[in-house]
């Protein structure tokens, strides 16, 4: 072996030694060289980061033969940024300004991976790489450029005349720099970029603006530059941001197979674990190929204290864990219901410190931990204090709970009831809470012109019907949830349904739901029931029977004046692909938007046993005694009821509570919803929302003064001295605890 392949031999044996870090996700395929260093066909598994590296043998001794292009050298899903790369290297040199790309986040997606595979690429085309991470130095100027001089060709041989000790290293850095970038093109990557710290406004102040043309400056960290970056359009117009997210559910099936895991169902387990997190599918690899996933808990427990560790390197103080951990028992967090949790203040600085982490993101109800930075503390949660962790669960349950108490007369409550099932609800319901994706879908109520496309959906449904099919994981027990039903079957559930007719008996009886694109992709007959429907559901094949089987002061109670109802009969709710886990899902959510509202719900679906379970799973009874054959002519059909009036909702309240494993009896003050007016309990209600002044005077259409008046007059008459005490009170803690 040459001179030139054993200097080769030592930059890929470094390369190796670097992406043994726990944060890699890697995997290559390059042909044969350095044959010395590496046996051909050769896959390397790093249990602390599952390194897996393939050489098809070619008989190359050059590294610049080992990926002559990108096609065989890659990172899965990473393809856009290698091919962004390539086109920068390729290049002539002097035809590019200096540029900054900003590679961006969450802890082990792969950020130092694919700075590994920049790396290797330019050193193919003979371009220079200078490679610096911020936890190797002190953060001062002077060390930074002595880091990069260090790593000058003519530096290492002693060669560079002009370097002299007096002269400041910033200047010899540039001068280096420029003499290098007249004839070849300059890469510099500062990684680990968030732990830079003051060394910030000097990289963009004094380096940036002064590095010469044919240099690309990539800065790679958790959170994405912002501030002063962007203040600039001389650095905005120069900077270009790429962030990097978890890998799509065809990327890691590719990825699996290319480590040897072929077996569907074991892709499918590994892919919902980690969701596409390069970590964690890179550790999960390496569990599976170890051993039977399923069977070895040992591993497990391992594979997500390595995740655990890789995110709260940047969590180091005590009181922020504290926050994650409490952040990582509920599904959304705000400030107000972290206060309310971890019982104790959390001022705003703290709770922005906590919002700005790599692995938080903002959703339309808060913020939200990334997936499995929940699943990994909740676990490390529970398996290190358990009665801690039921606590939090205890204490956020209840916190939903009383929202719905307190806000379900003047608002919709679907969101608080789903996120109550959270921790109260069976498996299957918790699964589909869980996993589905809301944003996509929206129920709208039509009008008479709109309902030509909910009738042309029918006649679709009744000629085409899709199959009931689903296999769900609950990703907190592992335990399967699955179901079954034919095309005929499905049929079912639009059979004698007349849109037209029920629009016109009531306009809020139907909802269509559109994709994002407008398509009607789902319809919901859902009747109010007053005095002007009653006799409709009468005759109701469906509805008939429950309402035929009151008695005259039951249906009296019914017989209420529109637009107020009593409550509501659910005809149908359809959508077109009951294997859209999600359709599912919205179908669900729409059912939560009925069930505290105060009324009673009835319903009647077609007999199969999805509907019979989902129904009871979420507190619907079966009516004693009803029973009607009106779907196929000859299989019994039960009807279902949840009634909420009055003080059954209360009594709801505390039959989920109960079944989740907390105490039913919330402790609350019964006097104190009587002492206040009714629009001081609204905005009680959306105090206990986290709305602040403003916000509540912009949902109620009245002016912040008067906001604050009510307030005031609140606090008082419930003789709480601000907000913290008065959730306390509503929520049913007592004050002074």
């Amino acid at each position: 072996m040459g001179a030139d392949a054993r200097e080769d031999r030592d930059r890929l044996a470094d390369l190796l030694k670097k992406c043994q870090r726990a944060d890699v996700f890697l995997y290559t395929e390059i042909s044969q060289g350095a044959e010395n260093a590496i046996a051909a066909g050769s896959v390397m598994n790093r249990g602390n980061g599952e390194v897996r590296i393939v050489y098809p043998a070619t008989g190359s001794e050059s590294l610049k033969e080992l990926s002559g292009d990108r096609d065989r050298l890659f990172l899965v899903g990473r393809e856009e940024p290698m091919e962004l790369f390539g086109r920068f290297l390729s290049e002539e040199s002097g035809e590019r300004r200096c540029e900054l790309w900003n590679i961006y986040g969450t802890g082990g997606v792969g950020k130092s991976c694919l700075l590994d595979s920049f790396r290797l690429l330019a050193l193919q085309s003979g371009a220079l790489a200078l490679w610096v991470d911020s936890r190797d130095f002190h953060h001062k100027g002077e060390q930074l450029c002595r880091q990069l001089l260090r790593q000058l060709p003519d530096e290492r041989a002693g060669a560079q005349a002009g370097h002299d000790p007096q002269t400041d290293p910033l200047e010899q850095c540039i001068s280096g720099l420029q003499r290098h970038a007249a004839s070849a093109k300059i890469v510099i990557a500062l990684d680990t970029y968030e732990e830079m710290g003051e060394l910030d406004g000097w990289l963009r102040e004094q380096f940036f603006r002064r590095l010469p043309d044919n240099v690309l400056l990539l800065v790679v960290g958790r959170y994405k530059l912002k501030d002063k970056w962007i203040v600039s359009p001389v650095l905005r117009e120069r900077m270009r941001f790429i962030p990097l997210g978890n890998l799509s559910r065809e990327q890691c099936a590719d990825y699996l197979r290319s480590s040897g895991i072929t077996e569907e169902e074991t892709i499918e387990i590994i892919w919902r674990k980690t969701r596409g997190h390069p970590l964690a599918l890179s550790l999960a690899a390496f569990v599976r190929i170890r051993s039977e996933w399923t069977d070895s808990a040992m591993d497990e427990a391992e594979w997500f204290d390595h995740l655990a560790k890789a995110w709260l390197r940047e969590v180091p103080d005590p009181s922020l864990r504290k926050m994650v951990e409490a952040a990582a028992v509920l599904l959304h967090v705000n400030r107000e219901l972290l206060q309310f949790v971890l019982d104790t203040e959390v001022d705003d600085e703290a709770f922005e410190r906590l919002i700005s982490l790599s692995f938080v993101r903002r959703t339309d109800r808060g913020w939200m931990l990334h997936d499995l930075v929940r699943a990994a503390m909740r676990k490390q949660l529970e398996e290190r204090a358990p009665s801690y962790y039921e606590q939090l669960r205890g204490r956020s349950a209840h916190h939903f709970a009383a929202r719905i108490r307190h806000s379900s007369a003047y608002r919709n409550t679907e969101w608080e009831v789903g996120e109550l099932f959270y921790y109260t609800g069976s498996s299957m319901v918790r699964t589909f809470i869980q996993t589905h994706d809301r944003g996509r879908y929206a129920w709208e109520t039509p009008t008479l012109a709109d309902i030509e496309e909910g009738e042309e959906y029918l006649r679709r449904r009744g000629e085409q019907a899709t199959p009931l099919e689903f296999s769900v994981f609950d990703p907190e027990t592992d335990e399967r949830h699955e179901d079954f039903a034919g095309e005929e079957e499905m049929k079912l559930t639009v059979k004698q349904v007349d849109l037209r007719a029920l629009i016109e008996l009531d306009r809020q009886a139907v909802k269509l739901l559109r994709s994002s694109e407008g398509e009607v992709i789902g319809v919901a007959a859902i009747v109010p029931i007053h005095s002007a429907t009653l006799a409709y559901l009468r005759a109701d094949p469906f509805a008939g029977p429950y309402l035929d089987s009151l008695t005259a002061a039951e249906r009296k109670l019914l017989n209420v004046a529109p637009p107020g109802q009593a409550g509501w009969f659910i005809r149908t709710i359809d959508i077109a692909d009951w294997r859209n886990q999600d359709l599912i899902a919205e179908a669900m959510y729409l059912i939560f938007s009925y069930m505290c509202s105060g009324g009673i719900f009835v319903a009647s679906p077609p007999p199969l046993p999805f509907f019979s379970v989902s129904h009871q799973e979420v507190g619907f009874q079966v009516v004693p005694g009803v029973v009607h054959c009106n779907y196929d002519g000859r299989t019994p059909t039960p009807t279902y009821v949840l009634d909420t009036r009055g003080e059954k909702l209360e009594k709801y309240l505390e039959f989920l509570l109960q079944r989740g494993g907390y105490p039913s009896k919330l402790a609350v003050p019964g006097s104190a919803g009587d002492k206040l007016t009714s629009r001081e309990q609204e905005i009680a209600g959306l105090i206990l929302d986290g709305l602040t002044n403003l916000e509540i005077a912009a949902e109620l259409y009245v002016s912040e003064i008067t906001v604050k008046k009510h307030v005031s007059s609140i606090y008082r008459k419930l003789e709480v001295k601000g907000r913290g005490q008065l959730i306390k009170l509503l929520v049913g803690k007592p004050v002074g605890a």
